[in-house]
Formats: structure tokens, C-alpha cells, sequence
């Protein structure tokens, strides 16, 4: 009977997996099913903003979509490449007449950054310059999103609507007290009179030296953006600055009555005007439409064919630099010069745009893969896209590209290097724990947590941090082609905008990802046919049927971003301790951005 009862127990264990495999098989081939044609003639395109705009394209594994149906829908993501060509297409396209944009952004990550949306918001001047309307409609719109909507021929504004145009603000969270009060030791190293990140962590308020360059950094950075708003308006900068400065937050009767809008209206009125001006639709009760997921899906370059020769390969630095493997939103040094190496090797590969959008992090794994950045370019072109910040360890893996783009709002630079070091000594000696052992050599224990440092450890930290700061000034020395003075007037670990950086010599050129690909293929000599591969390219569920397979998705699940107040304050203490977790570098050194910055 045992051995029955055994039998029966594997046998039926085999057919739950079979059983389970199947099933997976059916729901990925169902998510790998192409959509069926959507555009009929005479459509408006329609960018529904309630979504993030990444940089790279998303990677779904079954695990994601397993996830989303236990723990709640993910943020919808598309993202750059996607969006701006689908809307050039668009503005060619017979059968679009019109774009239409409403929502709110839902920035995730380092995604919907205005460095990104400045490309999105010059596709659809494009489009508008095409001689195709564009609408926007909006009811609380962000700074980011009246920074698209800004580019619009007409923009409509909800009557009980609220239009914040209120400046941008950069808050950092300081755990001194907090590390004291708990007996939290803290020991810290850096190279930098700017060089502030170890702040944060012994400090209960700004430094003089930070405050300086954030002050300056979002400045110039609200004057880039007022700028580009008061060219789609027809307002002057300092007129704008005026208005911002004295209100703020415009209702939608006053917001008319500055230009800020063209219009007070309801969704209903807009939706019965565009109606009026392109058809019905009976399916879906509403004017004839097209969403642009829906249109780059069935128009877009990914439907292209991607094997052959003469490939532009964009490689995607999208987060916090780490060593190893890295995990989601996060650059693993050894993967991605794994993927440089490769692209290295390809013989269809002609050129490579590294996108870079990533506050730095691991001096080490920067390095890692720099080293093969300037293999690669030994080989073919390498082109630097900046996305929202290209700093510290960010700047450290572009510097020897040949040539470097950043948009005006790109935040970079951040040539410096700090240590940190903690210990729980007091701590745990406050709850009875204490500590004793034994060692073969003086510095054998340096980096434990069960004590402070001495003096004599910390000088061996802080001189390893000078080091590894000699060797960042002398890479941007070499790939930048300056003087060591006068990388040493702008380092110190100085953050500067893209038009500073630019004025500098930081970067070569303002301009998009677009912009660094058109150079690439210039550069490789292949204009006029080439194809654009991206790293890590998007991938459906089914492709990813196998990797999942092989490796069990183990990283938490991404849900709805929650509004409330108690839940904004998690999210930015998660954000934080999420920016500590990424310190593993082996050093204890960091080529890190000191600060965060929101828009709000």
C-alpha cells in the first residue's frame, strides 16, 4: 500500500507539472499573439500619458504577468525609442489626422525624466509641424506633463482643473541624529569638496557646498524647461518666471487668461469637438482613434527585420552601477561589459550608442566597464546618449566615447569619489550582544561591522579613495582631451547641467538619443541603410518562457503606485534604503550622485 500510495503520489506530481508547463505554454504563446490591424483611416493618435516613459525597453518574464494578476496591475511603461517613432511615423502617416494627448505621467525608476520627454515633446512639434493638429487635454496637470502638453496647437484645461507650474524642488533624507540615537557608527571618506552623498548619512541638514550647486543646478534646469514652455506658448521666459514666481498653481479660468491654455473645457465637450472633427465610432462609443501602444506595436521599427549586416546597437546603463550581475533597474558592471564584449565580436554590429541614465555607483564596476567601452571603441564608433543624469560613476563609463550627447537638462559631471563604512558596535552592545575573535594580520577585520575603524584603517580607506579619484581625473583627462587643470577646477565632485557640461567640455553636443544614433551611423558610414538593435532588447513572455524556466524569478513583485500620504512616505524612505542595498562595492567605495531629484 505504501508503495502504491508513493506511486500515485510521483504520478500525480508529474501530471501537475505537465499540467502546469502546458498551461504556461498556452498563456505565453496567448501573450506572443499580434495584434490585429487597428488603423482604418482617418484616426487620431492618441498618447494617453498614464504610463511610464523608460529609456530602455521593458524586459517581461511570465513571473511579471503572474505577479501583476496576484499583486494588481503594473505601471503601463513604453518607452523612448517607441514613443517618438511611432509618432514620426504618424505625422507621415494618411491615416492619422490628428494626435490627442491626456493623463498624468507615472514616473517609475529613472523613467519620464525630462531629458526623455524633451525627445518626445520635439516629436510632437514635429507633428505639428507636419500640418496635423495636436490636442491636449489635461485636469491636474504635473510639471511633466504641461511640459508635453505645452507643445500642443490647443490645450484644453478641466474647468475644477488645477495647473501646478510651481518650480522644482531637490529633498534629501539625513539619518545622522537617527544613526546616533541608535548607536549606528559611521565613518566616512571622499575626494571632493562637492562630493556630499556621506552627508546623508552623518549629517541632520545640507551642506554649504551642496546647497550651492543644487541651488545652481535646478536652476538652470526650471529655466530650461520654462524656456521650451514659453516657446510652445508664446510666452516670454521672463514672463513665465514672473508668473511662476508669483502663483504657482493656475485654475484653469486664470490659466486662460495668462495663455497658459487655450481653453476651460470638459472631457465630453473635447471628446464631442474631436468627434465632430473626425467620425464616430460605435465600438468603442467615442471619435476614431488609435493609442500609440497599439500603433507601434503594428507600425513601429520593431516590426523590422533585425538580422543582416549594418546594425546600430543601443545598449541601455539604466540605474544604479553595481558589481556582479545586478538585479532589476539596476546596471551590473560584469553583464553589461559582457554585452559591450559581445557587440565587440559581431561582426553586424557597425556602431554602438551607450544610453546612459544612471546616478553612478561602484567605482569598480564602473571601471569594469569602462575597460570595454574603450575596447569596443578601439574597434567601431561608440556614441554617448545622456539620459536624465549621467554622473559620477555615469560619467565615469562615457568619457571615452567619441562623441558625447546630452539634452539641456541632462544632470552629470559628479567627478568624485566618497567611502562609506558603518558599524553596529554600540548598538549591540546596548542589547547585551558583543563581539571577540581572532586575526592573522592587522588589517584582516578592516571592513567588519562590529567596530569603528582606527585611525590608521582609515587612512588606508581614505588613501585607497584618493586613489581611485587620481585614476577617474586621469580617464577624463585622456578621453576628454583636457588639461589636468582643468579637470580639477570641474571636478570636486561638481554636478553641472548638459548646457554647463557642454560649456565645459563634459559633452560634445545638445541632443537626444535620436541625435547620438544619426551621429553613430554617420560615423560608421552607413545612413543611408542601417537597422537600430537595442540591449537589452524587448522581449514577450514566451521568449522569455525558457529563461524562466531555467532561473526562477526571484525579485518582488512592481505594483500600482499607491497616493496616499502614508504610502509617498514609504515610497521615499523605500527609494532611499533602495539607493543603500545597491552599495556593494567591495571597496566600500562609491562614484556615486549625492543627491535626488524630484520634480513636484
Amino acid at each position: 500500500m505504501v508503495s502504491a500510495n508513493l506511486t500515485a503520489m510521483v504520478l500525480a506530481g508529474v501530471l501537475l507539472v505537465s499540467a502546469g508547463f502546458v498551461f504556461l505554454l498556452a498563456l505565453a504563446a496567448l501573450s506572443d499573439k499580434e495584434p490585429e490591424p487597428v488603423v482604418t483611416g482617418d484616426a487620431v493618435l492618441v498618447l494617453d500619458l498614464w504610463m511610464n516613459i523608460a529609456d530602455s525597453p521593458e524586459t517581461e518574464t511570465l513571473a511579471d504577468v503572474l505577479d501583476a494578476a496576484v499583486y494588481g496591475a503594473d505601471i503601463p511603461e513604453m518607452y523612448l525609442l517607441e514613443v517618438v517613432d511611432a509618432i514620426d511615423r504618424a505625422s507621415s502617416d494618411d491615416r492619422i489626422q490628428a494626435l490627442y494627448l491626456s493623463g498624468s505621467l507615472m514616473p517609475s525608476n529613472y523613467g519620464s525624466g525630462i531629458a526623455a520627454l524633451r525627445e518626445v515633446r520635439q516629436a510632437i512639434e514635429r507633428f505639428s509641424d507636419s500640418g496635423k493638429p495636436v490636442y491636449a487635454y489635461a485636469i491636474d496637470p504635473t510639471i511633466r506633463d504641461y511640459y508635453l502638453m505645452s507643445a500642443a496647437d490647443t490645450v484644453y484645461l478641466n474647468p475644477f482643473g488645477l495647473l501646478s507650474l510651481n518650480g522644482l524642488a531637490s529633498e534629501m533624507m539625513y539619518f545622522g541624529d537617527a544613526f546616533e540615537k541608535y548607536g549606528i557608527g559611521v565613518q566616512t571618506t571622499r575626494v571632493g569638496k562637492y562630493k556630499s552623498a556621506v552627508e546623508m548619512f552623518t549629517e541632520n541638514k545640507m551642506s554649504a557646498a551642496n546647497r550651492e550647486q543644487i541651488t545652481q543646478l535646478v536652476d538652470i534646469l526650471w529655466g530650461e524647461i520654462l524656456e521650451d514652455i514659453g516657446d510652445g506658448r508664446g510666452i516670454e521666459i521672463n514672463e513665465l518666471k514672473a508668473l511662476t514666481n508669483a502663483q504657482g498653481f493656475f485654475t484653469a479660468e486664470l490659466a486662460v487668461e495668462m495663455g497658459l491654455v487655450d481653453e476651460s473645457a470638459y472631457l465630453d465637450e473635447v471628446i464631442d469637438f474631436l468627434t465632430y472633427e473626425y467620425g464616430y465610432d460605435a465600438n468603442i462609443q467615442s471619435f476614431v482613434q488609435v493609442s500609440i501602444s497599439d500603433y507601434a506595436d503594428r507600425e513601429g521599427f520593431d516590426t523590422e527585420e533585425r538580422d543582416g549586416p549594418s546594425q546600430v546597437a543601443v545598449v541601455y546603463a539604466e540605474g544604479d552601477i553595481v558589481n556582479g550581475e545586478g538585479f532589476e533597474n539596476q546596471v551590473g558592471g560584469d553583464r553589461l561589459a559582457r554585452e559591450l564584449r559581445r557587440l565587440r565580436y559581431d561582426p553586424n554590429v557597425v556602431a554602438v550608442v551607450l544610453r546612459v541614465n544612471s546616478p553612478g555607483g561602484s567605482a569598480v564596476a564602473s571601471e569594469v566597464i569602462q575597460r570595454e567601452v574603450r575596447l569596443l571603441q578601439e574597434e567601431k564608433p561608440v556614441v554617448v546618449s545622456m539620459g536624465a543624469m549621467a554622473a559620477s560613476g555615469g560619467y565615469w563609463i562615457s568619457t571615452y566615447a567619441d562623441r558625447i550627447f546630452a539634452e539641456p537638462t541632462t544632470i552629470t559631471g559628479s567627478i568624485g569619489v566618497w567611502g562609506l563604512l558603518f558599524d553596529i558596535k554600540d548598538l549591540a552592545n546596548e542589547h547585551g550582544v558583543t563581539f571577540d575573535g581572532v586575526k592573522t594580520s592587522q588589517y584582516a577585520d578592516l571592513f567588519t561591522l562590529s567596530r569603528p575603524k582606527t585611525p590608521e584603517e582609515m587612512a588606508k580607506v581614505q588613501q585607497l579613495t584618493d586613489m581611485i579619484y587620481d585614476e577617474f581625473l586621469i580617464r577624463v583627462i585622456e578621453g576628454r582631451g583636457l588639461s589636468e587643470a582643468q579637470v580639477k577646477e570641474i571636478a570636486q565632485g561638481r554636478v553641472w547641467s548638459g548646457v554647463s557640461a557642454l560649456e565645459i567640455g563634459l559633452v560634445d553636443e545638445i541632443g537626444g538619443l535620436g541625435d547620438a544614433i544619426h551621429y553613430a551611423a554617420v560615423q560608421a558610414g552607413v545612413l543611408e541603410s542601417f537597422t537600430v538593435v537595442q540591449v537589452p532588447e524587448e522581449k514577450s513572455v514566451g521568449e522569455n518562457l525558457l529563461e524562466l524556466l531555467a532561473a526562477p524569478h526571484t525579485q518582488p513583485p512592481v505594483v500600482m503606485s499607491r497616493h496616499d500620504v502614508l504610502s509617498q512616505a514609504l515610497d521615499i524612505l523605500e527609494s532611499e534604503l533602495a539607493m543603500v542595498r545597491s552599495f556593494n562595492d567591495p571597496r566600500g567605495v562609491y562614484a556615486r550622485l549625492p543627491f535626488s531629484l524630484s520634480l513636484q
